[in-house]
């Protein structure tokens, strides 16, 4: 009641309040339902995780894809189907993020953000050189994240034809930029920005837990700096790599990333005993190789890596998540 009863004296006393209606949540949209799980384990790494990154990175939940990412079939068919001639399309949406929560749906292209346009992507699909085109792809990515850096984001979007304006309002997290490669690989990659598993490791894990244990450590050698600290040790590509001071600095940072991984995963509320057999069904697929030993800690030294973190992690419950007005302030202070 907002006001006491003016009908008599006797005062009734107020009815028993209902309880709240549960928030509704915005659902997931995707094009690729393999896809649509590499975004949300990693979304959720992203969001858990924050508290043990130090660079707050404006999470959306949006997954993004490009014409020049396919081939000249593909090309056509995504032109006819999502315009995706008109600018960065949404692949995918991760459920219940500020992405879905904005309307923002699988299928839309981005056309501008803050009155910015995107890059041509058919200019960006005549480029010959693959490397020069990843890196027009990315610099598109990174145009959406330098605004959303600044706060909420005015995007004009094209659905369907018809021209939408939508506002996206990031979440504050770790830095988390995921894409999955369609490759008989069985590997996942971390190059300093981007995570790439393979399509063929997705299929190989038995469970969201195994995977965000891949995409944490993968995530963390992004956090953590690893390729340029490589880098900067004189540390060479190719099998080089497996040999001498270049091998052990390698599996120092493999290390570390096992553990940050760990963490994160936790955090996120994944079951990181699930590392274990996920490990043990790794190595038996590997075989014996040489290189792999020499620069990755082996099972036994990733078990006690899990059975350290457990006794670490139970001791403190995970923090709950950050109310909106922090998150916002969080992203305010990282500008």
């Amino acid at each position: 009641m907002l006001a006491a009863s003016t009908w008599g004296s006797a005062r009734a006393a107020p009815p028993a309040l209902a309880p709240a209606p549960a928030p509704a949540i915005a659902p997931a949209t995707t094009l690729r339902e393999a896809d649509l799980r590499i975004a949300t384990v990693a979304y959720r790494l992203g969001s858990g995780g924050a508290r043990f990154c130090s660079d707050r990175f404006p999470l959306t939940g949006l997954l993004l894809h490009h014409l020049p990412e396919y081939d000249e079939d593909g090309r056509r068919a995504q032109i006819a189907l999502h315009a995706l001639d008109r600018g960065p399309g949404v692949l995918a949406t991760v459920a219940d993020s500020p992405a879905a929560r904005s309307g923002l749906l699988a299928g839309d292209v981005l056309l501008a953000v803050n009155g910015e346009s995107f890059a041509d992507p058919r200019a960006m699909a005549a480029a010959r050189d693959g490397k020069k085109r990843r890196r027009m792809i990315e610099a598109s990515e990174a145009q959406l994240e330098a605004q959303l850096r600044r706060g909420p984001a005015r995007l004009r979007v094209l659905r369907v034809g018809q021209e939408h304006q939508v506002t996206l309002i990031p979440a504050a997290g770790c830095p988390v930029r995921v894409r999955l490669a369609r490759s008989t690989q069985f590997n996942a990659f971390a190059n300093g920005a981007y995570v790439i598993p393979t399509t063929r490791l997705l299929d190989f894990v038995q469970s969201d837990d195994e995977l965000a244990i891949i995409l944490g450590h993968e995530l963390s050698h992004n956090f953590l700096g690893h390729k340029r600290r490589l880098e900067d040790e004189g540390v060479s590509g190719g099998l080089l790599r497996s040999l001498g001071k270049g091998a052990s600095r390698i599996k120092a940072t493999e290390e570390e990333a096992d553990r940050l991984g760990l963490k994160l995963a936790w955090a996120a509320g994944y079951d990181i005993t699930a590392a274990v057999p996920f490990w043990r069904r790794f190595y038996a697929a590997q075989g014996i190789q040489l290189q792999l030993f020499r620069t990755h800690p082996g099972l036994k030294a990733r078990q006690r890596f899990v059975e350290e973190a457990v006794a670490e992690l139970t001791r403190q419950p995970p923090a709950p998540a950050a109310p909106a007005d922090e998150l916002n302030g969080a992203m305010e202070e990282a500008r």
